[in-house]
């Protein structure tokens, strides 16, 4: 499942197969994917230049040459990979850009969303406008701000209004770093505590996509797939750090993977 990491990692792929150039091929694998109307559109955009490929939260923004900016959001399963083919499995857009090959939008769900907008109104795309701060850009002041007491930390985390890209992965593997036991609530935490946090977020990304730059995002839901991480899908493991057996929970509607016998803070 894509967070920031992973956007990030397309964003960076995408600046290196295409800056400055225009697609020369355009097409369109999946007519749901955009609005009545849009196609001609959409087609006339991706002929232009990429002018910059940006980062927000989950999203990703293509901004274009001739105002138009295309705003990708990758839901579960999208990606972006460039290959030697306009039509893979699970291909709903392609582009051909001369001197890279085949851009290709995949999407195994389906669900992913694109649109198309112009720089003028980019500011008022109601997710950009409701979204909060980058994990780097969050301080302890703030983070302690906006997050009462009561409320479960994780779903504070997971709520993109409070911080942009942090998702279901990024809680278990900042949880275990952290020795966080999973139900924990905002109010249990002391000032060391949300320093830590706030310290680790951003550090934890970078480590991420470091480890994932390739040109294509591999998801551990698609099988196959070695996993980097300490505890999240290693349900019934050993823990790296303890011995103790991974296990997991629901808290927040959401799947936790954990250590019970080293993360133990607010347990």
């Amino acid at each position: 499942m894509p967070e920031l990491a992973e956007v990030e990692v397309v964003r960076r792929n995408l600046s290196r197969w295409w800056r400055g150039r225009s697609a020369d091929r355009v097409c369109i694998l999946d007519e749901k994917l955009v609005e009545s109307g849009e196609s001609d559109a959409l087609q006339a955009a991706l002929k232009e230049p990429l002018k910059k490929a940006g980062r927000r939260g989950k999203y990703l923004f293509c901004h274009m040459a001739c105002g138009q900016v295309l705003v990708f959001h990758f839901r579960m399963t999208g990606k972006i990979v460039c290959g030697d083919k306009p039509d893979p499995k699970y291909g709903r857009l392609s582009w051909h850009v001369d001197g890279a090959g085949w851009l290709v939008f995949k999407d195994q769900r389906r669900l992913g969303h694109l649109c198309l907008l112009s720089e003028e109104t980019l500011d008022d795309y109601r997710p950009l406008k409701e979204m909060g701060p980058e994990p780097e850009d969050i301080s302890v002041d703030y983070l302690r701000g906006v997050c009462s007491d009561r409320r479960l930390l994780k779903t504070a985390l997971l709520d993109q209004s409070i911080v942009a890209g942090v998702g279901n992965i990024a809680v278990s593997e900042l949880y275990w770093r952290l020795r966080f036991a999973p139900e924990i609530k905002c109010g249990q935490l002391d000032e060391e505590d949300w320093r830590r946090l706030v310290e680790e977020m951003p550090l934890y990304f970078e480590e991420i996509i470091e480890k994932s730059m390739s040109d294509e995002i591999l998801y551990i839901e698609e099988g196959g797939t070695p996993n980097d991480f300490q505890v999240y899908a290693r349900f019934d493991e050993l823990c790296s750090r303890c011995g103790g057996t991974v296990d997991k929970r629901k808290v927040g509607g959401r799947t936790t993977y954990y250590c019970p016998e080293c993360q133990r803070k607010g347990a």
